[in-house]
């Protein structure tokens, strides 16, 4: 419960309790959340054919045992789209999911695709460590039926700390390579070929039209073995077809040849160059503008577009701009995307990404590719910064500062779910991006853009994603010298190294973060490196040294006036003293509540009150202590922390148990279990143990 003062009227939020005296204890109980299962396919091929005996092959593969199976081949012969199909038509209970490793803005290792996959089972912050993320995703599927679909490996090594440990899970792999290492691991390992002659020209009439192909049966073959049989070209010149009915079947097959590009444009990979020739022919028919979205859709770093990211970065009106990824999703340039936060993706098909790419460095001069980057740099930095001043506006002060001119652009989103859902989306790009906008010179692009994602990177805490983007960050500021940006970098950026429980870099972040601030004069950075420093080494064990870093930031903020700040050094001292003074302690929570309530900060006090009601337990008040932290439990709920709910009930299940009440003590420890689950399993294991020995 907490209480809200309005004119002079008091108001009660949250769960509340109306009673003469009570006997016993308050249990609140946490509602259990329940989250859909994963399915993370993409949607099966449209069209689809010819592939019945490859199918038998892997249902009497899965019949035999084999839950690891490996379908191999050369681009464009349709592994994926037998891969989803023959997933999608089994029953996984308890979820699918997929990762495009072929993505070029795709995970280079396993540890963001286990952290995405983990939080899709609502495992809300996943460990930092490959070991530890590979060992908590075997425990979460240990009893799970889900499908994992791995699309586009290289090398076994991505692969194996993928895999799911339910004996009735499957995994597909695909891969341009066999794998073969991968049979010591119990695959069952599927070449793919291209189709039969007969499927190659029935897709070509599905596409096209049955009349149209049967009248020209002798080009439809030919066009079929021109196009090695492959469903890729197939498609896009079936695609190219049934746009233009005025183009004979004889026509488009002769079209599939060189038309005046450089020679190193077409590779030496048969398949590749026939992939490339039927890409060539789509081009040619797009309008002048529908080319030009094409080709600077390649330059692009990241994969995934949308309208408003083209309007962004083309220059075009949104409805044009929507219109022309209609086009080129038609001519099956593009693949439609699952929604994400209601908004329509697409993504270029991997082919056609490098040949657009190549089409845009032979046709538009370097001054209009770099108008593409700049662009984009500059939406993405518009409308994360809008995030960015919705979800956590404190953090924003500094960049804020430095804008002209508020932003025109059209912002995607309207409350702060969206919010989060658009940075979200936007997760996988963020460091190619940067990358990019680092190699073109924009610095202050660069670091302003991992500013602006700080909402993600503190609620949903990629912790690697977190410490690479904070590196291009502080260099980005130091080359500009920007000595505000260089602190703003060091310090969010040593959070989330001691968070992933990278202590020794925290401290060395921390500690250049208080030099800087030092020599620049600023008391307020200077303070927060401090409390950083503090709470590293009371995290890593040593109370004194932490001790005196927060005894200095308190002095500094206390000259600066930042009474936020000394309240949350207050917090952390009381911590560190509670073992053996609690009376002190019980003194520096109440202390900090009350500050961090005149500054209005509601979350941090519901903190300072949970702490103040653990301190006044250990003091002997087991009643009080209680009281108070139901009371900070109701607004830690409503304010939906997690970790700081179920770190509440676990101190609530340890007061009950010093009064002797076990089965209140056990309700709670399996509360906090409960909470800990999804994001620290271990803690789980432990307070599981607690309430096991009641």
């Amino acid at each position: 419960m907490s209480v809200n003062q309005i004119g002079g009227e008091a108001r009660l939020t949250g769960p509340t309790v109306q009673a003469g005296r009570i006997y016993g204890g308050v249990h609140y109980h946490v509602p259990a959340i329940s989250f859909p299962p994963p399915r993370q396919l993409p949607p099966p091929a449209r069209y689809f054919m010819g592939r019945e005996g490859d199918l038998r092959v892997l249902d009497d593969a899965r019949a035999a045992g084999a839950r690891l199976l490996v379908v191999s081949g050369i681009g464009g012969v349709g592994k994926s789209a037998l891969a989803v199909h023959w997933l999608s038509e089994g029953v996984y209970s308890d979820g699918q999911l997929y990762v495009d490793l072929n993505s070029p803005d795709g995970p280079t290792n396993s540890a963001p695709v286990l952290r995405g996959w983990l939080r899709a089972f609502a495992i809300d912050r996943p460990p930092a460590e490959l070991a530890e993320l590979t060992g908590l995703w075997r425990s979460v599927t240990a009893a799970r039926t889900v499908a994992v679909l791995i699309d586009g490996a290289t090398d076994v090594n991505q692969v194996r700390p993928l895999l799911p440990a339910g004996e009735h899970s499957v995994t597909v792999v695909t891969s341009r390579n066999a794998l073969r290492d991968l049979a010591a691991d119990g695959a069952a390992l599927h070449p793919l070929r291209p189709l039969a002659q007969p499927a190659a020209v029935q897709l070509l009439a599905r596409i096209a039209g049955q009349d149209r192909i049967t009248a020209s049966s002798r080009d439809a073959a030919r066009l079929a073995d021109r196009c090695f049989r492959l469903p890729l070209p197939l498609l896009l010149v079936g695609a190219r077809l049934a746009a233009r009915p005025q183009h004979s079947v004889a026509a488009v097959t002769d079209s599939l040849v060189h038309r005046g590009l450089p020679d190193d444009f077409y590779p030496e990979d048969p398949a590749r160059m026939i992939t490339n020739l039927a890409l060539d022919g789509a081009y040619r028919e797009l309008e002048e503008e529908g080319r030009r979205v094409y080709r600077w859709l390649g330059l692009l770093p990241t994969g995934d577009v949308d309208p408003d990211l083209v309007a962004a970065v083309c220059g075009l009106p949104w409805g044009r701009a929507e219109w022309e990824l209609e086009v080129l999703a038609e001519e099956q340039l593009l693949e439609p995307l699952p929604e994400h936060g209601g908004r329509v993706r697409y993504r270029l098909i991997p082919a056609a990404r490098a040949h657009a790419r190549q089409l845009a460095m032979v046709h538009d001069p370097e001054p209009d590719r770099d108008i593409v980057l700049r662009r984009l740099c500059e939406w993405v930095l518009a409308i994360a910064t809008q995030a960015q001043f919705r979800l956590t506006s404190a953090q924003a002060t500094l960049r804020q500062s430095t804008m002209t001119e508020p932003s025109t652009v059209r912002v995607p989103f309207d409350d702060d779910a969206g919010a989060l859902a658009w940075l979200e989306s936007h997760e996988d790009s963020l460091l190619e991006v940067l990358r990019a906008g680092e190699a073109a010179g924009y610095d202050e692009a660069v670091w302003q853009l991992v500013d602006a994602f700080w909402p993600l990177f503190l609620r949903r805490h990629p912790y690697e994603l977190w410490a690479a983007a904070h590196e291009i960050g502080l260099a980005a500021a130091r080359r500009v010298g920007n000595a505000a940006a260089e602190r703003q970098m060091l310090l969010s950026g040593a959070i989330g190294l001691n968070s992933a429980g990278r202590v020794k870099d925290a401290i060395r972040w921390y500690g250049q973060a208080s030099d800087a601030a030092r020599d620049a004069g600023d008391l307020r950075d200077e303070g927060q490196a401090l409390l950083g420093l503090g709470a590293c080494h009371h995290d890593a064990g040593m109370p004194e040294q932490a001790r005196a870093f927060l005894t200095r930031a308190i002095a500094l903020w206390r000259s600066c006036g930042y009474p936020r700040g000394v309240a949350l050094a207050n917090i952390v001292l009381g911590e560190i003293v509670l073992a053996d003074a609690p009376g002190h302690a019980l003194d520096l929570f109440a202390q900090a509540r009350a500050e961090l309530l005149e500054v209005d900060d509601p979350y941090d006090a519901a903190r300072a009150l949970v702490l103040q009601g653990h301190a006044r337990v250990r003091t002997g008040d087991v009643e009080g202590g209680i009281r108070e932290m139901t009371t900070g439990l109701a607004a830690l709920a409503e304010a939906g922390s997690t970790r700081w709910r179920a770190r509440t009930l676990e101190l609530l299940g340890t007061a009950h148990h010093d009064q002797g009440d076990a089965d209140t003590a056990r309700d709670y420890y399996q509360q906090a279990e409960h909470l800990y689950a999804v994001m620290r399993p271990a803690d789980a294991e432990r307070v599981r143990a607690l309430a096991a020995g009641l």
